[in-house]
């Protein structure tokens, strides 16, 4: 997609705005998520292009998965396809081990883009990745491509051609958190990642268990109760013999 992309660019150095990307994820109490990828071009660039079908590189990752739902999707300049996968557990979901893209790098220790570390209380949720968007060339380029590619890269500013965002909603508000904006009221998230460097992506927040917190005062409760009452009835046993 790289390639193509940067070959439409190259004959478009004055449009700004014209590629956009967005990886949405919905993270649920219970550990379910919701991702949505969305890839977006300017109708401006789509209507200088000569493909047919300039997304069918973008759908053919999503053709052997029965779970993942695409569909077409505008703005009122933009034009793409956007997918959903739905995720019934995160902690485990090969989505969350291998997140779909090769420039992401998770330092979670457990190798996961959202590590869950989950407690009787509590279960604590964490981010900790990079994602490097330094051009790499394309070893199926050919030369006069990469030189193309190089002199793009070099004589433009790929922030203005590129929005590039990774959206993280959590069910309560963050501990602690790197996002370039965030709505604290509403749990979102969102980093907008640069181009031609290495992003850091962090945030942490803690779901805590209320049913067993709850149960577990109780227990606490009644176990008081019934050692305060087997002390009264031996009190009182003592009282009546004495």
């Amino acid at each position: 997609m790289w390639k193509k992309i940067c070959l439409l660019l190259c004959t478009t150095l004055l449009l700004t705005g014209c590629v956009k990307i967005e990886t949405d994820v919905t993270i649920h109490k219970d550990g379910s998520a919701v991702v949505k990828e969305r890839f977006l071009l300017s109708k401006q660039l789509l209507a200088m292009s000569q493909e047919q079908d300039p997304f069918a590189e973008a759908l053919e990752k999503y053709k052997d998965d029965a779970s993942v739902q695409v569909k077409e999707c505008s703005t009122e300049d933009m034009k793409g396809i956007e997918a959903t996968k739905n995720i019934e557990d995160i902690t485990n979901d090969k989505w969350n081990t291998s997140p779909d893209s090769k420039n992401l790098v998770t330092k979670n220790p457990d190798a996961r883009f959202v590590s869950v570390k989950k407690g009787i209380f509590k279960d604590v949720y964490t981010i900790d990745a990079q994602i490097d968007t330094i051009p790499k060339a394309d070893k199926q380029m050919s030369a006069q491509e990469k030189q193309m590619q190089a002199a793009m890269m070099s004589g433009l500013n790929a922030n203005e051609i590129f929005s590039f965002s990774y959206i993280i909603r959590t069910p309560v508000k963050a501990d602690s958190h790197n996002a370039t904006e965030a709505d604290e009221s509403n749990f979102v998230y969102t980093w907008k990642i640069k181009f031609n460097t290495v992003n850091e992506m962090k945030l942490k927040f803690t779901v805590y268990k209320t049913i067993n917190i709850v149960f577990t005062i109780l227990l606490v409760i009644v176990a008081l109760v019934i050692i305060a009452n087997t002390i009264n009835t031996k009190n009182t046993e003592e009282n009546q013999q004495v």
